[in-house]
């Protein structure tokens, strides 16, 4: 592959993204509730104005990202890149011409990648695959990956089916500044600790800054972020969303007690009650594979598992 050549992408690698997207649209983007129509216009979205507000955004919310793409004899035949935040950066988007697979294309750019995130001098790179994807998992494994968590998606229609009465009441009230120190301390109760040293705090996602909230409005994603109470105590956190186009709306991981577990099936039913008034036609939610109470109760409640994510880790730094 000596003809091969990977350099940086910029805005006018538009359209060959798009091309290549159509081709070789990957399941992890599907599972993720993206179809090949909602990449292009997402990307479209970022490419205008030559990147100006995409990049000025993401910097003010202290992301930092960087994409590549691979020519060959001058065609741009795949492409990829890295984001995060802080010291954790994640390897993503990486898409290859049909007609250049098993050509080391995909390989090229992973290692373009771990080259420049080490170089960025961050401790390691995650990345995020199937269940199923043999082949990108093998590959990551050739470069040093192992897996350091697992989770899995479960979806059901829209509305949700009453459930039989639960033995403890709850309720949904806002979330706020001073929730964050409770926020913490039931996740790190809630979480099992080498994935919280990897992934860090979820907190981001549920205490937002005024430059994430102007980010959501550029991408037209619509948020639910409550904190549930039960018997005049906070027991946990949820957060649920959906980008305006898609039909299904997501809820993260919920943080919540580990004795309240139990409880989950009534705070689906509060977020799903807010996406179906919401327009969505069902709802995703991600269960981690050790909450096996928890899957066998959705799994008897109607609930379809749909994918299993490996989350891993490839360490660049062995102080970190």
């Amino acid at each position: 592959m000596n003809d091969l050549k990977i350099r940086n992408f910029n805005y006018t690698d538009v359209d060959d993204f798009i091309r290549i997207s159509k081709l070789s649209f990957a399941g992890e983007w599907i599972a993720g509730g993206l179809t090949p129509e909602d990449f292009e216009r997402e990307t479209r979205r970022i490419f205008r104005w030559k990147m100006i507000p995409y990049r000025m955004l993401t910097t003010l919310m202290g992301i930092k990202w960087e994409g590549f793409v691979a020519e060959k004899d001058g065609k741009v035949v795949g492409g990829g890149m890295y984001i995060g935040r802080d010291k954790r950066m994640s390897v993503t988007n990486l898409m290859v011409d049909p007609e250049y697979r098993r050509q080391g294309v995909g390989q090229a750019l992973l290692v373009r990648r771990l080259e420049r995130i080490a170089q960025r001098g961050f401790p390691f790179a995650m990345a995020q695959v199937l269940e199923t994807n043999t082949a990108s998992l093998q590959n990551l494994k050739k470069q040093g990956f192992e897996v350091f968590n697992r989770y899995s998606v479960y979806e059901h229609t829209l509305p949700l089916p009453k459930i039989n009465g639960s033995s403890k009441p709850i309720s949904a009230r806002e979330i706020n500044r001073a929730d964050r120190v409770l926020f913490k301390e039931i996740e790190n109760k809630s979480t099992p600790h080498p994935v919280l040293n990897v992934k860090g705090s979820a907190e981001t996602q549920y205490f937002l800054s005024g430059w994430q909230k102007l980010y959501t409005r550029f991408t037209r994603y619509s948020r639910w972020i409550k904190a549930i109470v039960s018997s005049g105590e906070t027991i946990g956190f949820l957060c649920a969303g959906f980008q305006d186009r898609q039909q299904k709306g997501l809820l993260i991981q919920p943080i919540v007690e580990k004795d309240c577990l139990d409880l989950i099936p009534s705070m689906l039913q509060m977020a799903g009650a807010w996406l179906e008034q919401s327009g969505r036609k069902s709802m995703v939610v991600e269960i981690p594979d050790q909450w096996i109470k928890t899957r066998d109760d959705l799994l008897e409640n109607g609930w379809i598992k749909q994918f299993t994510w490996l989350e891993l880790v490839r360490w660049l730094d062995e102080r970190a």
